[in-house]
C-alpha cells in the first residue's frame, strides 16, 4: 500500500505536533517552578519552534492542494525533507530533556 502525498503531509503534521508536545511536557517536568511559570519562560520558544515547522508544512499542504503538476514538485519534496529533519532534531532534543529529567529524579531517590 502506497501513501498519497496528502496522507504523508497529514501524518507528518501529526507527528510534528506530537513531538513538540513531548518536548513541552519534558521541559515542564524538568522545571520545578510549575506549569504556569515555565510556559511564561519558554512560551515564546515553543511558539517559535512551532512556526519554524508549521510554515514548510503549510507550504507543502498548499502546494499539494492547489498546484496540480504532472512533473516532479521539487518544492514539496524540499519542504517535507526540511520538516522531517526538523522533527528528528526536535525528537533528539526531547529525548535529552526527558533523559535529564529521569536521571535527576532517580538521583534524588
Amino acid at each position: 500500500m502506497q501513501l498519497s502525498d496528502m496522507q504523508k503531509i497529514l501524518m507528518t503534521c501529526l507527528l510534528f505536533i506530537l513531538i513538540l508536545w513531548f518536548l513541552i511536557q519534558g521541559i515542564r517536568k524538568h522545571t520545578s517552578n510549575g506549569a504556569g511559570s515555565s510556559f511564561r519562560r519558554w512560551g515564546r520558544w515553543f511558539i517559535g519552534l512551532f512556526i519554524v515547522g508549521a510554515v514548510p508544512l503549510g507550504f507543502a499542504l498548499y502546494t499539494e492542494i492547489f498546484d496540480k503538476r504532472l512533473d516532479a514538485n521539487i518544492g514539496l519534496g524540499l519542504a517535507m525533507f526540511f520538516v522531517w529533519a526538523y522533527c528528528v532534531i526536535l525528537l533528539c532534543t526531547a529525548l535529552v530533556v526527558w533523559g535529564r529529567y529521569l536521571y535527576k529524579r532517580n538521583i534524588k531517590k
